[in-house]
C-alpha cells in the first residue's frame, strides 16, 4: 500500500547555504547506497526549504545484488491543484558487477540535480497550473518506481510526463516523444523550446528506455530528454538506427562506455552544461503550463 510521508522544511534560518550544482552532485555520487543517495536529496531539498513527499512502495522481494525491497519516490508539488505537469528523474543508482554500486553522475545524478533546480524555480515563481516534480527511485531495477507511481495516481489526469535522464554534460538535445494527436502540443513545445532558446536539438524515433515509458504505457503523453554533445549525439542515433547488414560498424558514444560502469564519475559533469540544461527544462516546463 502506497504510504505518504510529510516532511516539514527547516526554517530558512536554520537551513544550511544550499549547496551549488557541482556540489550536489558530489553529494549524490558519494553516496555508499541508494538509500544515502534518498537521504542526500532529501537533505538538498531541506536545504532549499522545499516541502516534499515521500511516496513508499514495496516490491516481493529483491532483484539482483541491490538488497532493497522498499523503494521511495521524492514528490514535490507547485501552482493550484489540477491536472498535472509531471517532470521527473530518477535518483538511484546501478549496480556494478561486484556488486558495488555506480557513482552514477551522469545516470542520473546531473538530472536529478536539474529537477532540484527546477523546483527551486518553481518555489520562486509558481507556475499557472499544476506542476509535479518526482525523484523516481528503483528505475535501474527495470522503471519499478515510476511504474508503481503511475499505478498510485490512476485519476491525476497527468497532462504530459517529461522524463530527464542523462544530463551532465554535451550541448546538444536528444529527445523522443510518445506518438500521436494526445503528444502533439508537447513536441511543438519542446521543438519552440529549442528555437527560443538558440539550442540544438536531435529528436529520437525511439529513445533508450526511461521512466517516461511507464506513462506512455499508461497513455499519458511522455517527453525523454537527455543531454550530449553533438558528436556522441549522432553517434548514437547511427548505432540505434543503422540497419541490419548496412555497411560499416557505427561507433560506440562515449556515454554507452560509462554508464553501469565504474566510469561513471564526478569528472564526466559539467556544470555549465547542467545549468544550460536546467534553464532549457525550465523554459519548457513554462511553455507546457502555459498551454494548460
Amino acid at each position: 500500500m502506497l504510504t505518504c510521508v510529510l516532511f516539514a522544511v527547516l526554517a530558512a534560518s536554520q537551513a544550511a547555504p544550499p549547496a551549488s550544482m557541482l556540489e550536489a552532485v558530489t553529494q549524490m555520487t558519494t553516496a555508499p547506497s541508494n538509500v544515502a543517495r534518498f537521504d542526500a536529496v532529501t537533505a538538498l531539498l531541506r536545504a532549499r526549504g522545499i516541502p516534499f513527499e515521500v511516496e513508499r512502495f514495496a516490491i516481493p522481494k529483491a532483484i539482483g545484488s541491490e538488497p532493497r525491497t522498499e523503494g521511495r519516490n521524492i514528490v514535490a508539488t507547485f501552482g493550484p491543484p489540477g491536472p498535472p505537469l509531471v517532470i521527473g528523474a530518477h535518483y538511484d543508482a546501478a549496480r556494478l558487477q561486484d556488486a558495488s554500486l555506480s557513482h552514477g553522475a551522469t545516470d542520473n545524478a546531473g538530472s536529478s540535480v536539474i529537477l532540484l533546480k527546477i523546483a527551486e524555480s518553481l518555489a520562486a515563481q509558481p507556475p499557472a497550473g499544476r506542476v509535479t516534480l518526482v525523484w523516481f527511485d528503483m528505475e535501474e531495477l527495470g522503471l519499478i518506481g515510476s511504474t508503481k507511481y503511475v499505478e498510485a495516481h490512476p485519476r491525476d489526469r497527468i497532462r504530459t510526463m517529461v522524463n530527464l535522464d542523462v544530463n551532465a554534460y554535451g550541448d546538444t538535445v536528444l529527445f523522443g516523444a510518445s506518438r500521436g494527436t494526445a503528444n502533439a502540443s508537447s513536441r511543438q513545445a519542446l521543438l519552440e523550446t529549442c528555437a527560443a532558446l538558440d539550442t540544438g536539438c536531435i529528436g529520437f524515433a525511439q529513445m533508450p528506455p526511461g521512466d517516461d515509458r511507464s506513462f506512455d504505457k499508461a497513455g499519458i503523453p511522455a517527453l525523454s530528454i537527455a543531454l550530449l554533445p553533438a558528436l556522441e549525439v549522432h553517434q548514437l542515433w547511427l548505432l540505434l538506427n543503422a540497419e541490419a547488414g548496412a555497411a560499416g560498424k557505427p561507433v560506440m558514444p562515449a556515454i554507452l562506455q560509462t554508464l553501469h560502469t565504474a566510469a561513471d564519475t564526478i569528472d564526466k559533469v559539467d556544470a555549465a552544461a547542467m545549468a544550460r540544461q536546467a534553464d532549457f527544462v525550465l523554459a519548457l516546463v513554462r511553455r507546457l503550463d502555459a498551454r494548460r
